[in-house]
């Protein structure tokens, strides 16, 4: 286990906004379109350049260990997660320092001692160049410029049509495209949770301590 995170450990618990109070930090801020899919198989199923697909999901994958929750043992991730949707999770140096870099950084496969949801789902930042589309003319690369990065979502056992940000933001309750705001899904470094601190009911929770 690194030192770093070692203090990450005891100094962090972690704050699962749900989507409502993230959303109120963006006030006046407009959402913008991303797209959201299960595999990349799928997103070029909805007629997506199945090269820009693999992209968003490699980008995504590589930004998975670095802000999924970690928990102390397999058996409160997996309560959160549901059985077999766990895994170790690896040591990361500069956690925070990468956590927001898009581009994939080489990772340790030692293992931190925590464990990790595994990654079920990604969030296509840019717009992908949908040119097979009935009646939409192709996106060109000067429209693809989005500030929303690409990212791994998760689906907690409590919810397990939504898929989530690595902070509980819920964005989408089936592949497709979705609106979000960006200051709501900007990744942020992976932090230590704790049992029942990630879906819905502690979205709920979590929204009743602000008063909602």
């Amino acid at each position: 286990m690194s030192r770093e995170f070692k203090r990450s450990k005891t100094a962090r618990l972690i704050m699962m906004v749900p989507a409502a109070g993230l959303m109120l930090t963006g006030c006046g801020e407009e959402p913008v379109e991303v797209q959201v899919y299960n595999t990349p198989d799928e997103c070029a199923a909805y007629y997506n350049p199945p090269a820009q697909c693999q992209a968003a999901f490699a980008e995504a994958k590589a930004l998975h260990p670095k802000v999924a929750p970690r928990y102390s043992n397999k058996r409160e991730c997996e309560t959160d997660f549901g059985a077999g949707q766990c895994e170790a999770a690896p040591v990361i140096a500069n956690v925070e320092n990468n956590a927001t870099q898009s581009e994939p950084q080489a990772q340790s496969q030692q293992s931190s001692g925590f464990f990790m949801p595994m990654m079920m789902g990604f969030m296509a930042g840019q717009m992908l160049n949908r040119g097979g589309l009935a009646g939409q003319a192709p996106q060109t690369a000067s429209k693809n410029a989005s500030p929303v990065a690409s990212q791994p979502l998760y689906k907690s056992r409590d919810d397990r049509q939504t898929f989530r940000t690595a902070s509980n933001t819920p964005v989408a309750s089936q592949p497709g495209p979705a609106r979000v705001k960006p200051s709501a899904v900007k990744p942020k470094p992976a932090v230590k949770a704790r049992r029942g601190g990630f879906g819905a009911q502690a979205a709920r929770r979590t929204s009743s301590s602000f008063g909602g």
